[in-house]
Parts: C-alpha cells; sequence; structure tokens
C-alpha cells in the first residue's frame, strides 16, 4: 500500500453555546478546522482532523497549519501509511515541533492501517478496554448566574463529570466555587481548569478557600514550575495540560510527581503514534488521564475516542465529546452519546467518513 494523494480541507464550525470563553480574556465563536485525507493505491482512503482552539491557546494556528502540510506532503507521498512509526519519524525529519500539523497526517495513515486489517483502531490500539465512556462537560467562563444555569443543564442531560472554567479575579472565582459547591452530588466529579491563568500564590489562595469542595484544580499556573510550586502545598488534586508537550516533559513531571492526572490532547503530541506511549505511561505510573483534543469535529473526536477505548478504566478519568460542541456535524459515524457516556462502532479503521460538500478543498499533493 502506497500513498498517492494528499488533500487538504478545511471548514469553519461554530460553538453551540453563546461564547466559548476561558482565562485571560480568550473567548471564540468559531473555530477553523483542517482535515487531510489520504489516497492510496489500494483505493483505500483515510481522514485525519486537528483543530487549535483558536490561536492563543495552544502551539499552533489554524491558519499556519496549510504551510507546515505543504511541508510534510513530500515526505508521506509514495509511503506505506501501515508504518505509522515510519511516517513519524519522516515528518520529523522534515519539520521540526508542528506536532499539531503532523498529527493530522498520522491519524489519518491509523485510520488507513485500521481499513487495511479490517479493525476498528481500538484494536490496533491495546484492544477494547472502556467500551462505554464517561464524558466531562465544559461550563464556559461567563458570569456566576449563566455558569449555574449551565452546570444544571449538563446535570440534567446526565452528565456527571463537570469542568469549570475559571480566570474571573481570583475573590470572584472564590466566590464562584463556593456558589456553585452547594449544588455538588457526592457521585460527581468536577475540573476547576484556570488554563495557567493565576500566579502560585493566586493559586494557594484560592484553593485554601474553598479546600472543602472536592475539585481538581487544572493548570493552576502558566509554567510547570509555578503548578509544581502549588502542587507541593495545596491539599486539592492536580491535573496539568498546557505544562506538557512531549514525553520528556511528562517523564520530569513523573518524577518531580508535579501531578495526580493529565489532560492528554492527541494533537498537542503528534496524533496518535506518540499519544499512545503517552498514554501507557502514565497508566503505569498510574496517572489518571483526560484523553480529549482542542477541538474538533467527528473525525477528531473519533481519533482521541479510540485512544480512550483502548484504555483501561484505571486509567481513564473521562474524555469529551468536541462533534456535539458545534452546531455542524462534518462527517458521518462519529461516537455515539448519551446520558454522559460515549460509545464506539466496531467499524474499520475510525468508522467516520466526512461530508465533504462541508469542506472547503486548500490543497492537493500528488
Amino acid at each position: 500500500m502506497r500513498i498517492e494523494r494528499m488533500a487538504v480541507y478545511t471548514a469553519n464550525l461554530e460553538y453551540t453555546g453563546k461564547a466559548y470563553a476561558f482565562a485571560g480574556g480568550r473567548s471564540h465563536q468559531v473555530f477553523e478546522t483542517t482535515v487531510v485525507a489520504l489516497s492510496t493505491d489500494t483505493g483505500l482512503e483515510g481522514y485525519g482532523e486537528v483543530c487549535p482552539c483558536g490561536p492563543n491557546y495552544m502551539a499552533a494556528f489554524a491558519e499556519g497549519l496549510p504551510s507546515c502540510l505543504s511541508l510534510l506532503a513530500p515526505e508521506v507521498l509514495g509511503q506505506d501509511p501501515r508504518q505509522v512509526s515510519v511516517i513519524q519519524e519522516r515528518m520529523n525529519q522534515a519539520l521540526t515541533g508542528q506536532a499539531v500539523a503532523k498529527a493530522a497526517i498520522d491519524i489519518a495513515c491509523w485510520d488507513l492501517l485500521g481499513k487495511a486489517c479490517g479493525l476498528p483502531v481500538y484494536t490496533l490500539l491495546g484492544g477494547l478496554q472502556s467500551p462505554s465512556m464517561p464524558l466531562h462537560r465544559i461550563v464556559p467562563l461567563a458570569d456566576p448566574g449563566e455558569m449555574e444555569e449551565s452546570l444544571l443543564r449538563y446535570r440534567a442531560e446526565g452528565f456527571r463529570h463537570i469542568q469549570i472554567k475559571l480566570g474571573h479575579e481570583v475573590e470572584e472565582d472564590i466566590d464562584l466555587i463556593r456558589r456553585l459547591g452547594k449544588l455538588k452530588q457526592p457521585d460527581e466529579l468536577w475540573i476547576g481548569d484556570i488554563n495557567g491563568a493565576w500566579r502560585r500564590d493566586q493559586s494557594l489562595r484560592f484553593s485554601k478557600a474553598i479546600e472543602d469542595v472536592d475539585i481538581y484544580l487544572e493548570q493552576p499556573c502558566r509554567s510547570y514550575e509555578e503548578c509544581l510550586s502549588v502542587r507541593r502545598r495545596t491539599r486539592h488534586l492536580v491535573k496539568l495540560d498546557e505544562a506538557f508537550n512531549t514525553l520528556n516533559e511528562l517523564q520530569r513531571g513523573l518524577r518531580d510527581d508535579a501531578m495526580d492526572a493529565i489532560a492528554l490532547k492527541v494533537s498537542k503530541f503528534g496524533g496518535l503514534t506518540p499519544s499512545r506511549i503517552i498514554r501507557d505511561v502514565c497508566a503505569d505510573a498510574g496517572i489518571s488521564m483526560t484523553i480529549e483534543d482542542a477541538w474538533g469535529s467527528g473525525i477528531a473526536t473519533a481519533a482521541y475516542a479510540h485512544l480512550a477505548a483502548s484504555t483501561s478504566p484505571r486509567a481513564l478519568l473521562n474524555t469529551t465529546d468536541l462533534h456535539n460542541y458545534n452546531k455542524v456535524q462534518l462527517a458521518t459515524g462519529a461516537p455515539e452519546v448519551a446520558a454522559g457516556r460515549m460509545w464506539l462502532s466496531d467499524r474499520p479503521g475510525l468508522g467516520v467518513v466526512p461530508d465533504f460538500a462541508l469542506l472547503s478543498l486548500r490543497d492537493v499533493y500528488e
């Protein structure tokens, strides 16, 4: 099997809510997503999708992805997509960093590998260990009344894992969590996501003021060192996200006992090939994971859902259904969602097919 053609598509994903807002004044209503389609000499096609959460969240932005993909295309054309580690190495030799662009190609290769074998990707990633995956729902940053309404709505829809965006002034967030904390039910798991907005003293003030509320603190400070300092002095569980972008950084965190959980975003690490290593290292170390991505439609959701489904329930904290955060669905066959949980089909590959009528062709490489 050889890759004969790589097509790059883009589309806009409009958020279903009022605004997707989080710390630092960051707020988005529309996200540009990038879909890669790899065609082979066997007639099989594989699909990958990446969608940075706006230009100011991670080390990638949508407008830059086509340029990166133009440099990566010559390295993958003519190659066997089933050799996922070979493809990853060729991309790393051709372009330093830019993990998100590489992830689009890597995910499409895994889709092809599954289709070539006649197996769902989760089987190739280790087997179906979590057939029914717990979902979290994000409560975007807003005034307290709106956030309370969102929380109650998600609970009514069956979600028991709630991620609350923080990033007001610290005293305001203390009041917010005290207010919401009165509503917390014993079977619910809550995460307060600060997205690196606070200094260490602010994080510790917040933690001390709400120490009676059972809640994770996610990425309280911008740098790893600041988060580590908070972790060593807080009573709350600490989850890290933006602090880790490579396996080496994760290994440092394990040596330092820097976290209780992490957010594993597949595109941030470069696709499923490196992410399965991150997953296995964390599982072995007893670190629970939210396995997800920054944003995307049904293709992106399917990719990380296959990784989550092949993860032991002991290690899987939760995942999410990003395709349901958008007003439009760009693919058929996305994972099924009901009562706060998600399931995958047993179709070969990722099990999704793009709706090309909703995609705009950007570039073709042959």
